[in-house]
């Protein structure tokens, strides 16, 4: 796993500067972390993070789980986190709650599906790019490795398989928020 985690660190990708083609078009696992913690939502600010290079890792995920129908960093986290919709997002779900973006429900009977209004998601994207940056690494089966990074990092924006007590009652508020 250190190897992997070494590996991983030594890919960076910057939304603002990098070509979209440096991302690899292969399943793997990422580490997401902002600039620094400033330009983090307010309730962001007073957490307590692990860093990377001197950076807050907020998010962590993977590309290439046996039920995904795409299994690349390239054409599907990266084009649904810093791109998409918070729709088929869970890291802009949680991001545009933070930031009191207005959802649009797709059913008024069904609260967990939903995406935040045009202006919203447009200014979620450009926030995104401006402030995150993403570290990568390609592997065949991710899903020991996820388990591995979030046991390592604990990070705040892991809502799935965080047992962690740094930060858990932020992530059991988070979970509310994301569901009114």
């Amino acid at each position: 796993m250190k190897e992997l985690l070494t590996k991983l660190l030594e890919n960076t990708f910057i939304p603002i500067i990098d070509m979209l083609t440096k991302l690899p078009d292969a399943a793997g696992a990422y580490l997401i972390c902002a600039k620094n913690i400033d330009v983090l939502p307010a309730r962001m600010k007073e957490l307590e993070y692990s860093y990377v290079n001197g950076l807050p890792v907020i998010y962590l995920g993977i590309a290439g789980r046996p039920t995904s129908k795409v299994k690349s960093i390239r054409k599907w986290d990266y084009r649904n986190h810093f791109n998409g919709k918070a729709r088929s997002s869970t890291l802009r779900k949680s991001l545009g709650v933070l930031f009191g973006f207005k959802k649009e429900y797709e059913s008024e009977t069904n609260n967990l599906k939903y995406k935040f209004i045009y202006e919203h998601e447009e200014k979620l994207s450009k926030w995104m790019k401006d402030n995150l940056i993403m570290y990568f690494v390609t592997i065949d089966n991710p899903m020991e490795f996820e388990i591995y990074l979030i046991n390592t990092y604990e990070p705040p924006l892991n809502l799935k398989d965080n047992k962690s007590e740094k930060n858990r009652v932020f992530r059991e508020e988070l979970s509310k928020l994301r569901t009114r």
